[in-house]
């Protein structure tokens, strides 16, 4: 009988996953997990066969001539091929870049030549500055200037220095406009043949100015400017801090967003990573899909959050907030408050006002913190729930579980019915508002919260360093 090998099998089952994934979580960033981790199929693939060819050996079984047949080897070259291109297009990497090798008529074994750049251009106290698109990294300072000045170096790939030269001259560095609006122009689209330019600029403006900037790839780092920030970018990490005015960012795949001390409103759109939001007075929105580290911290005004799998609203933050991939932490709130998450543990403690929680895979763990009471509204579909209920508090509770237990500690005055698989806790201590607590599946936990008990912390992990620009590989 013809051996045959279990991985085909096993490879059609994971392909079936991820197109079952894609179904039951459109928003779930597909392409992007797969441009990054798409050699991992290469590992376990290999991992695999020789897990066979040593079960083979050890049962005495005749050993294949090669390990792997013409076909396997075939689809071998082409998961490499889609999964580089993958890789490429999604921007997960440098790859092509740092290996001389390009894509769409870029040269292949070219050289980088490095040019300055310099220009100032007088302008009021409160001008606007127009970055027009460029590939390359951009540092604003505000200051007391009356003037716009900017130095920095461009970079040019090419297979030699008189091309590099001729391009440099065709894309021409200038500052135009007049005193109330300057305009930043690299014209690297008039660059004719193929050069990659990027540019790495230092600008140093007045305090009162606004900025508006567009990139293509590279990081925008601003900082002390008082008029408004609007941020527009196909790739980008974004750093703020320390700005007067209201801020827009708009970013197509971002690596960081970080903003510190920001006195208008805050509305950030877009793909990405981490968010760092801290010290910002006006109303923040978050819209997008981002999968890494999300903080927040001394939100002075409402956040509405809508991403991929959550949607968070709070009227204040004082503390602060730490969402993961699997974990939302949150401390000292102010409501009302509507957290509805697809998939995290949530532990939220010192909140004020009401709140409701709605969670379809995780546990929940709610600790008041502060008397009177406010409204609560807490479901999971799957995972458990404690709330620790502050002493002296006064509440009317009803607390269910469809297939699990439930722990009391207030005692007789709280009535637990069993029913069927589940359970049921109602009852009241004193005239309060209403606590309902519920999991479909899963234990539920109502206890008296111990004096000085601390509560959780959003920041468990040290908060991260400032990161630098971002390099613009050629």
């Amino acid at each position: 009988m013809k051996r045959t090998s279990v991985v085909a099998p096993l490879l059609l089952i994971g392909v079936g996953l991820l197109f079952l994934a894609h179904n039951l979580y459109p928003d779930l960033p597909l392409l992007d997990y797969l441009a990054r981790y798409w050699p991992w199929l290469l590992v376990v693939w290999g991992i695999l066969r020789l897990a066979e060819i040593l079960f083979w050996a050890a049962t005495e079984k005749p050993l294949p001539r090669r390990g792997l047949a013409g076909g396997e080897w075939a689809l071998v070259i082409i998961l490499c091929i889609l999964g580089g291109s993958l890789d490429a297009v999604r921007g997960s990497s440098q790859w092509w870049a740092r290996n001389r090798i390009s894509i769409g008529g870029l040269e292949m074994f070219g050289e980088n030549y490095d040019y300055p750049l310099q220009g100032e251009k007088a302008c009021s106290k409160n001008p606007r500055i127009v970055i027009e698109s460029f590939r390359g990294n951009a540092r604003i300072t505000g200051g007391d200037e009356s003037s716009v000045k900017v130095t920095g170096h461009r970079s040019i790939r090419s297979l030699e220095q008189s091309s590099a030269d001729r391009a440099n001259t065709e894309a021409s560095f200038e500052l135009a406009g007049d005193v109330n609006q300057v305009v930043v122009r690299t014209n690297e689209d008039k660059v004719a043949g193929d050069h990659r330019i990027s540019e790495d600029l230092e600008l140093s403006v007045p305090r009162g100015a606004t900025v508006e900037a567009h990139g293509r790839y590279g990081d925008f780092d601003v900082s002390n400017v008082d008029g408004d920030i609007e941020i527009t970018s196909d790739n980008a990490g974004v750093r703020l801090e320390n700005i007067g005015g209201s801020v827009r960012v708009d970013l197509s795949r971002s690596d960081i967003v970080r903003a510190n001390g920001v006195k208008g409103t805050f509305d950030l759109k877009g793909h990405g990573e981490d968010i760092d939001l801290s010290n910002i007075s006006g109303q923040v929105t978050v819209n997008g899909s981002y999968t890494g580290t999300i903080q927040l911290a001394s939100l002075s005004q409402p956040l509405h959050m809508s991403l991929a799998q959550t949607t968070f609203n709070v009227e204040k933050i004082p503390g602060q907030v730490r969402m993961t991939l699997g974990d939302f932490n949150a401390s000292d709130l102010v409501g009302p408050i509507r957290l509805d998450t697809r998939s995290h543990d949530v532990q939220i403690a010192g909140f004020t006002n009401t709140l409701d929680v709605t969670v379809e895979r995780g546990d929940i763990e709610l600790r008041p913190g502060h008397i009177p009471l406010s409204r609560i509204d807490a479901h999971t579909r799957s995972g458990n729930v404690e709330l620790a209920i502050p002493a002296g508090s006064k509440f009317d509770l009803t607390a269910s579980t469809n297939r699990g237990e439930i722990t009391n500690d207030y005692g007789s005055p709280l009535r637990s019915d069993d029913q069927g698989r589940g359970a049921r806790l109602t009852g009241s201590m004193g005239d309060g508002p209403s606590i309902k607590v519920s999991t479909d599946h899963g234990q539920v936990v109502v206890r008296k919260a111990a004096q000085g008990e601390e509560s959780p912390s959003a920041s468990s992990s040290p908060p991260s360093k400032p990161q630098p620009l971002k390099k613009v590989e050629q």
